[in-house]
């Protein structure tokens, strides 16, 4: 585990690339939410490689032709990237949401497709979609 939120996100699609942006935002009680992070990651670029240096354990991605893969529909891959560095105390009894979307229209550009991409997460044993999320002990 790094000192940094990583996203470990098991996804197939019917499509042949995804564009996967996750969203980390506390909720309180009354169900109001609070972005907090978030990352994203185009699917054809999951391929992690050693960059040489000190990445501080987070995930790097060359996005380099010969590294890009396509997508088979219907089969899971994971896809593993971080999400940008933050400290966040949150309250006692609030909740941590994790949002998973296919486009950031305020953000990037992403390829339409018609139809839609239907993009499916997963969460079974051996196919864990999870965020590492590092913890400071209170004092």
């Amino acid at each position: 585990m790094t000192g940094y939120p990583v996203v470990h996100l098991w996804v197939s699609s019917s499509a042949p690339d995804a564009d996967v942006f996750v969203y980390l935002e506390e909720v309180d009680a009354k169900g109001s939410s609070r972005y907090v992070t978030e990352g994203m990651l185009r699917a054809s670029d999951r391929a992690t490689a050693d960059p040489g240096y000190d990445t501080a354990g987070l995930p790097y991605h060359r996005g380099t032709k010969a590294d890009r893969a396509d997508l088979t529909p219907g089969q899971p891959v994971e896809l593993v990237f971080d999400l940008y560095p933050t400290s966040t105390l949150f309250a006692a009894g609030h909740r941590i949401r994790v949002t998973v979307t296919g486009a950031d229209k305020a953000n990037a550009v992403t390829p339409e497709r018609n139809p839609p991409p239907k993009l499916t997460v997963y969460r079974e044993a051996g196919r864990a979609s999870y965020i590492e999320l590092p913890v400071i002990p209170g004092g």
